[in-house]
């Protein structure tokens, strides 16, 4: 049972990790895309990205650190199931 719960817990972590870089592309491409919509005064173009930035970072901070509890924990899987 428990080598099930790893393994179910590291397609979580495969998937919130998807979610980091995603969020991270989003506001890369954002930050690209500002340009060509005509944001060249460094004020306008860092108010239009603060709000996409600071959701994007957010939302890949929250997952990355989900990723390492859920990697604590399955750590304690494993070693209570092997006995270590």
């Amino acid at each position: 049972m428990g080598d099930r719960i790893v393994k179910i817990i590291f397609g979580i972590r495969i998937v919130l990790w998807m979610v980091a870089a995603g969020a991270t592309a989003y506001w890369i491409y954002w930050s690209m895309h500002l340009y060509t919509l005509g944001f060249e005064n460094e004020h306008e173009y860092a108010t239009a990205l603060r709000p996409i930035l600071s959701k994007g970072l957010l939302i890949s901070v929250a997952a990355i650190l989900i990723c390492f509890l859920l990697r604590s924990i399955s750590d304690k899987i494993k070693k209570n199931n092997r006995g270590y």
